[in-house]
């Protein structure tokens, strides 16, 4: 009889074990690219082509425009004259572009749902800003936009996902074309750009206070300046990034880089009669407008903003 007990005892503890093991095994950890090293050339609009664009993401695509310089590599889908979503190659610190992130006031999460190493940064008004496919420690493809026209949040996501499915598949690579890899002495052009966009995004977004506090201390220490540039930076009633590009490089020191930045501008009514000069000297369509990014304390700032290079 106890023989009986001990039995139907034990038969019952290893059930029990079974049962607690299956209640609490922890769901499968997807690891990704374990075995395969996954790349992207250079030529982005030609691993990643208009059609294919097209096709996943219901759009139509009027044309690319294709940007590179020392470190970046751009191709722009434009779904009209003026609005575009963006494959953005950065060959830099993925772990500092999401500091630069952060610094700029935004929200750093992780999609599960993309099939690569990724995170996704997020503006404070909760919409997205770009979201970053990792390549490497030191190499990420961006997808971003020019504006909710050319993508609502939901689309750029499914946008992504279906970008990184097409590396992880390698389906991306095309004949004679070289992967991008680590250079030394890289100009940090893409956070640079960052920097410049967001001021603009910004001023876009009525932060017109937010967007002052991105300037140098010539530009904010003294009240009365401060003031004027907030009023002018409150005159708008839209403002859309068209491109921003380095300029006159050649110039460049240290702490002192130029950009040349296209833009699409709708002013207030009201700024018609501002003064020293209607619109502060802005067009109400596009206009073009240079400027000086400074280093100051290791940050950059926004130094000046010019009509001319």
């Amino acid at each position: 009889m106890k023989t009986k007990t001990l039995l139907f005892g034990g038969i019952i503890t290893i059930l029990a074990i079974a049962v607690v093991g299956v209640l609490t095994k922890k769901p499968p950890v997807k690891i990704i690219n374990e075995k395969k090293t996954v790349s992207v050339g250079a030529d982005i609009c030609n691993e990643f082509p208009k059609d294919w664009v097209a096709s996943v993401t219901g759009k139509t695509i009027i044309k690319t425009e294709k940007l590179d310089s020392s470190g970046l590599h751009v191709c722009q889908y434009y779904t009209d004259d003026n609005n575009f979503i963006t494959l953005r190659l950065n060959n830099l610190s993925v772990e500092d572009q999401k500091k630069s992130q952060i610094t700029l006031g935004r929200t750093v999460t992780t999609n599960q749902e993309i099939n690569m190493d990724n995170f996704v940064a997020r503006q404070e008004n909760g919409l997205i800003n770009n979201t970053v496919l990792v390549l490497n420690p030191n190499l990420f493809l961006s997808v971003d936009r020019s504006s909710t026209k050319a993508a609502s949040d939901d689309e750029i996501t499914a946008f992504a996902q279906k970008v990184a499915d097409r590396i992880v598949k390698g389906e991306n690579q095309v004949v004679n074309n070289t992967s991008v890899e680590k250079k030394e002495a890289i100009v940090p052009l893409p956070q640079e750009t960052d920097i410049v966009r967001s001021f603009f995004e910004i001023i876009g977004e009525n932060r017109a206070p937010d967007a002052v506090n991105m300037m140098t201390p010539a530009n904010t220490s003294d009240d009365t300046t401060k003031q004027a540039w907030n009023t002018q930076f409150s005159a708008f009633k839209s403002l859309k990034i068209t491109k921003v590009e380095p300029s006159l490089q050649s110039d460049w020191t240290e702490n002192n880089h130029n950009y040349k930045v296209t833009l699409q501008v709708e002013m207030k009514p009201e700024a018609a009669s501002a003064l020293p000069m209607p619109n502060y000297g802005w067009d109400n369509g596009q206009n073009i407008r240079w400027i000086q990014l400074q280093k100051i304390d290791g940050k950059w700032l926004i130094g000046a903003i010019a009509t001319g290079p």
